[in-house]
């Protein structure tokens, strides 16, 4: 009795060491194939050149807190944003883990929100758009958390998981055309978002520079 309960244990932790829970973190790459960091700018682009579009950026300086929208011009790589990862020291980005998403700034301007956030939330049937009025690492306002995940071998996606327990629970960040045209991210859009990030050539954040 005691070597066939001796055996059954042995059996079930060698099948929880090889399911998907319990495999390491897979690390977020940028289009050259390299880990993605905190402390580093990224543009984050279609994965679809043509009709796709282009990259993500405020959608009007003169509001503030802005939308956040995909440029329509597929040559438009947008405005390079950083990542922060929720309470840990870890540089690495991975995926399905919850992350602050900031535009950068170089430049002074009269806005000084740039933390995304999901307005509206929680909506629980309707689109929620994506606009700068969220706060980094405050780990309460959950609307201002996203997750980077696997769309297919080649991009990735957004999504937004607020309460998810293993998964459950998030939803996908695409695109919605709004009143006045423009392709606005938002939370249940029409289209998911599939993107590559292409990292900035000019690397040193200088996060003291970001507005």
């Amino acid at each position: 009795m005691t070597v066939v309960l001796l055996i059954s244990v042995v059996h079930l932790l060698l099948a929880f060491s090889s399911s998907p829970c319990a495999t390491a973190e897979q690390v977020v790459l940028d289009a050259e194939g390299n880990v993605v960091k905190t402390g580093s700018k990224y543009y984050m682009v279609s994965a679809f050149y043509g009709a796709g579009g282009g990259g993500i950026r405020r959608a009007d300086d003169s509001e503030c807190p802005a939308k956040v929208i995909q440029s329509p011009f597929d040559v438009d790589r947008g405005t390079p944003v950083y990542f922060t990862r929720k309470a840990s020291k870890k540089v690495e980005i991975t995926e399905s883990t919850d992350l602050n998403i900031e535009f950068y700034k170089d430049n002074q301007t009269h806005c000084s929100k740039n933390v995304w956030l999901v307005e509206g939330y929680p909506g629980l049937h309707y689109k929620m758009d994506i606009s700068t009025d969220g706060v980094a690492g405050e780990l309460l306002q959950l609307a201002s958390w996203f997750q980077i995940k696997k769309a297919n071998s080649f991009s990735y996606k957004l999504s937004f998981c607020p309460l998810s327990f293993g998964g459950l629970g998030c939803m996908d960040i695409g695109t919605e055309f709004g009143n006045d045209g423009q392709r606005r991210l938002a939370v249940r859009g029409q289209r998911t978002f599939n993107f590559v990030l292409l990292k900035d050539i000019d690397d040193d954040i200088g996060i003291k520079s970001v507005v």
